[in-house]
């Protein structure tokens, strides 16, 4: 399992498994970001530049390939709101109002959010409401899904700790100044607000609820009411700590009950607070049922028995497996002694392999033109020489044979949306060696299945508002395994492409990464942005003609179909020799 949680100016990459009730941490690296990402996380392109190269040094420094993921995010990135419940509404009442509710609120315009809720059961209390920046999700998601890797969960901090503990009542604190922010379930309802300290004594700034149950239910005031366990995950100082004493208040140490000493994972210079987040994130038993920012916007219910009973099953399953395996292993200690009339069956096994042995070894004798036999009479074995690739060669070639493949087919995928689609009428359009995925809008059927000659591996259509002559087209592909390479073309070097796409462009930027040493042969990862319509189509005339030197590893599209100003990433390696 990989764990990735994220900052305002890094990444936190853990790597675990877990046996039985033992979590075993097998590596954990902090990847810097170039820049800080708070103020771009509605900026798709710009968010995009600083979080791919970190993955990609995550995904090298640990084994992703195959792996399922989770990401946190943190609360502060979020927008949270808690919303009482009436008995006479149903699910899809609730989910229309919450969207009516999020128009309402005047947002700037291209602060795209996904909105997610998720109800406490059986009660109904509540509706606990969390908006995330929609560029955040896909850009995590299509990153993660390019490494080879899974997308399974991503989903706010304070959920590890309200869903994950396997309590069904508890609360999260998070300190700004002098203020704390929370966030509380307690008898199936959530809550939030703020609270701070005036003379050490509590204050409620605001709250969803009455202010005599937040201060009761955090533990800052004697009552009759009970209160619930406070959660921490930043390291408080002792004059902090003294303000919730009087609270049940817990601040687990990072990394606590995890095994880090078997793969001597160096804990050194690991913040506290993404330290915490990390252990919760390994040890919560809710992920699975949380609401899940990379699944469809929606409500979710959550029932604790559900969650804890699922744990206990599992924790069960687990002892019981390992007793089976104890068992196994006593009888295999107890076993008697190999029975004389079993001898028979290892001297053959000793015959079978010396044979095998003198087999080889004579064949190589006559490979070498030397051999045992007949070598005093006028004979010998003359063979024809044989070319061999060297290995390391051989590599190579078939690697970059590979790439080459992957590269023709988003470029072949790509001219063709290009030539028979207008590119205004996307609203996204993302191209890799694994997938292709896009929003057109049109009041026709655009047919995108018969111009990429392949079938969708998912498909929708929603109507626009209240006109329905207008539609949103919503397509995702499979690419294909191999596309036949074009080897007519003379291969550009890199001085004549920069020079190609100077004199042809007129409104771009270059950005530069770090070379890659892959499987014996450099690539020198280049980021191409361009910028309206023409300077794309220009940009993807001149890849599609640039030889077997340069590759297209990934197409990335933004633009709005109400207000069209398409921008598109080309995501380059550059072969050198």
């Amino acid at each position: 399992m990989i764990g990735l949680v994220l900052s305002d100016s890094f990444l936190l990459c853990g790597v675990w498994e877990v046996e039985g009730s033992a979590k075993i941490l097998k590596s954990l690296s902090r990847v810097q970001f170039s820049d800080p990402i708070t103020s771009v996380l509605y900026q798709e392109a710009e968010l995009n530049t600083i979080l791919a190269p970190a993955l990609r040094q995550a995904s090298e420094e640990h084994t992703i390939d195959g792996q399922n993921v989770s990401v946190v995010i943190p609360d502060i990135f979020l927008t949270h709101s808690a919303l009482k419940m009436e008995k006479d509404l149903g699910r899809d009442d609730y989910w229309d109002f919450i969207k009516w509710l999020d128009r309402k609120k005047g947002k700037p315009e291209g602060q795209n959010q996904l909105i997610f809720g998720q109800v406490y059961l059986p009660d109904d209390e509540s509706i606990h409401v969390c908006s995330v920046p929609l560029p955040v999700v896909r850009t995590l998601k299509l990153s993660i899904i390019e490494m080879g890797a899974m997308p399974v969960w991503m989903g706010p901090a304070s959920s590890l700790y309200l869903d994950g503990t396997g309590m069904s009542e508890a609360a999260m604190i998070q300190r700004h100044g002098n203020r704390y922010t929370f966030y509380k379930v307690q008898n199936n309802r959530f809550d939030m607000g703020k609270i701070a300290f005036s003379g050490g004594a509590p204050r409620v700034i605001n709250s969803t609820e009455a202010e005599n149950v937040t201060l009761a239910g955090l533990g800052l005031e004697k009552s009759e009411l009970d209160d619930i366990p406070v959660f921490c995950p930043q390291k408080l100082g002792r004059q902090a700590l003294s303000s919730w004493e009087a609270s049940d208040f817990r601040s687990p140490e990072t990394f606590s009950d995890i095994n880090a000493e078997d793969h001597q994972v160096n804990l050194n210079g690991i913040p506290y607070y993404e330290g915490s987040i990390m252990t919760q994130l390994i040890h919560s038993i809710a992920t699975d049922y949380s609401f899940n920012f990379f699944n469809e916007p929606g409500i979710t219910d959550f029932l604790f028995t559900t969650v804890i009973d699922a744990h206990k099953q599992m924790l069960a399953l687990h002892a019981e497996e390992a007793s089976n395996e104890e068992q196994e292993a006593t009888t295999a200690e107890t076993a008697p002694e190999t029975a004389p009339d079993n001898l028979w069956l290892l001297a053959a096994a000793v015959l079978i392999v010396l044979g095998f042995i003198g087999f080889q070894y004579i064949k190589l004798r006559e490979e070498l033109n030397l051999p045992l036999f007949g070598k005093d009479k006028s004979y010998t074995i003359e063979r024809t020489a044989v070319s061999r690739v060297n290995q390391i060669e051989r590599s190579v070639i078939q690697s970059s044979a590979r790439l080459l493949q992957e590269s023709q087919a988003i470029s072949d995928a790509l001219l063709k949306l290009l030539i028979q689609t207008d590119l205004d009428r996307y609203n996204t359009l993302t191209i890799t060696k694994n997938f292709a995925s896009m929003e057109y809008t049109s009041g026709m059927n655009p047919n995108i299945e018969n111009i990429l000659e392949l079938e969708p591996t998912s498909f929708s259509v929603e109507p626009l508002g209240t006109d329905s002559t207008v539609f949103s087209w919503y397509y995702t592909f499979d690419m294909p395994d191999l596309a036949s390479v074009n080897q007519g073309m003379t291969p550009l070097s890199k001085e004549d492409l920069l020079l190609q796409l100077d004199t042809t462009l007129t409104d771009y930027s270059l950005k530069y990464f770090d070379q890659i040493f892959l499987e014996n042969q450099i690539y020198e990862p280049l980021l191409l942005w361009a910028r309206d319509k023409s300077n794309i189509l220009q940009a993807s005339a001149v890849l599609s003609n640039s030889g077997d030197r340069i590759l297209l590893r990934k197409f990335v599209l933004i633009n709005s179909y109400e207000q069209p100003a398409p921008r598109a990433g080309f995501y380059l390696s550059l072969l050198k020799d």
